[in-house]
């Protein structure tokens, strides 16, 4: 079980909506850093979590999810990703870093990232003009797809932004939990901006 060593959400776990575009903080389960070693550590990761997830680690700007969807494995630079379980995904002593650690824990660096990360998600028909409005990235529907992934800045904010669906368009904003409030409260802005 990830214990949270926060009590409280960073932003009002209430999701806010204008029209049809709804803002929500996403429930967070663990995150997991992952880090290859060098002298063929990322090949060895690579392979190990082949093995044990059944996924291939992305090898650009992508995010890539397990069979049954409870892992994201979300590319963060060539030898870097970040992996996501979601809330209640494993059993009691299973927890993603005891199963990362078992895998692969002597080929790469594994940081416990539960309690500094934090999701939100923005969905709707508007949802890329207001994404669009914070990110320096061409969103458009041929270019930036479900699985894309974006490491950028969201005005001043470091993010990793991921499409999640096409239908309604979805994208999640991967942010350092100091940053979540001010975040929220920017693509808040800007979903009353793209609809006034």
């Amino acid at each position: 079980m990830v214990e949270s060593l926060f009590a409280q959400p960073p932003v009002s776990a209430d999701p806010v909506r204008v029209g049809d575009t709804v803002l929500a903080l996403a429930p967070m389960g663990e995150a997991v850093s992952l880090g290859a070693f060098a002298g063929g550590g990322r090949a060895a990761l690579v392979e190990r979590v082949r093995e044990t997830f059944r996924v291939d680690l992305p090898e650009q700007p992508r995010a890539v999810s397990t069979a049954d969807g409870q892992v994201v494995f979300v590319w963060c630079g060539p030898t870097q990703w970040l992996a996501f379980a979601g809330p209640g995904n494993t059993a009691e002593g299973e927890g993603l870093m005891a199963r990362l650690r078992a895998c692969c824990g002597d080929v790469c660096a594994l940081t416990s990232q539960s309690d500094s990360r934090t999701s939100l998600l923005l969905s709707g028909p508007q949802a890329r003009e207001v994404a669009g409005r914070l990110v320096p990235v061409d969103l458009h529907d041929a270019v930036f797809e479900p699985g894309h992934v974006a490491l950028t800045l969201a005005g001043n904010i470091p993010v990793i932004l991921r499409q999640v669906a096409r239908n309604p368009v979805t994208y999640e904003f991967l942010v350092f939990r100091s940053f979540a409030e001010s975040l929220f409260h920017d693509l808040h802005v800007a979903m009353n901006g793209a609809l006034s």
